[in-house]
């Protein structure tokens, strides 16, 4: 198998170590300096996804879109599968829940408060509309994601042995003062699987198989996560 490498992911598991490889795969976090220091997390409620990539988060939400690159401008679909947002909502706020227990407003009071702040998406931008949610459900932060690319292994017509690919970003906004505190971002495609390192581990031991979409996004969002600097 050829294996094109572009970055190697180490797993602890049962006290052996797996290298995945993962090309085009990367995890990429930006934060203002200093901004988190005197934060804490009060109540944090996680905004329902947006679809697209944005520019910032004064961009107005109509201008999202997904990005058309040179090594996707074969797809005959950019569009997100049925059902991309909610998938990504569920994993986020279950490694949320994670860390911040019972701070994390719980998502059914989200969406309840979430429809009747609905713009104009010409005018609305994903700031303003996660200070007004913020305000609404009385969190002092709001995580705002958003999703440009989620693709299972397969889904291409001319390419049935692609792997899983998915791109996505969150961004954490303090409802006081509109300030964006820290931002996260992945784009990650499954390449191939390690054949001969550390004596011959062949195959990623999450179920010894390629990883869908779904297990992809799980990993990007606990890696993205990770650098998060607040509990």
């Amino acid at each position: 198998m050829r294996i094109h490498m572009a970055k190697i992911i180490v797993f602890a598991f049962g006290g052996l170590l797996v290298f995945v490889w993962l090309a085009g795969c990367s995890s990429q976090t930006q934060s203002t300096q200093g901004s988190l220091v005197d934060v804490t997390v009060k109540e944090i409620a996680l905004m329902p996804f947006l679809a697209g990539q944005m520019a910032s988060p004064d961009a107005p939400i109509a201008t999202f879109s997904a990005p058309r690159k040179a090594e996707t401008a074969i797809i005959e679909n950019v569009n997100l599968p049925d059902g991309t947002a909610l998938i990504m909502n569920r994993i986020v706020n279950t490694e949320l829940k994670i860390r911040f227990a019972e701070r994390l407003i719980p998502p059914q009071l989200v969406s309840e408060a979430y429809q009747p702040l609905l713009m104009d998406p010409e005018l609305d931008t994903p700031r303003k509309r996660a200070i007004r949610l913020g305000s609404a459900l009385k969190a002092n932060l709001v995580m705002v994601g958003n999703i440009w690319w989620y693709r299972e292994r397969g889904a291409l017509t001319q390419m049935p042995d692609n792997p899983a690919s998915v791109g996505f970003e969150l961004t954490l906004i303090n409802v006081e003062t509109g300030a964006r505190l820290w931002r996260g971002r992945f784009e990650g495609t499954q390449e191939a699987l390690t054949s001969d390192l550390l004596g011959g581990v062949e195959r990623l031991n999450m179920g010894l198989r390629w990883l869908s979409a779904k297990e992809l996004a799980r990993y990007g969002v606990k890696s993205v996560l990770g650098t998060l600097p607040l509990k």
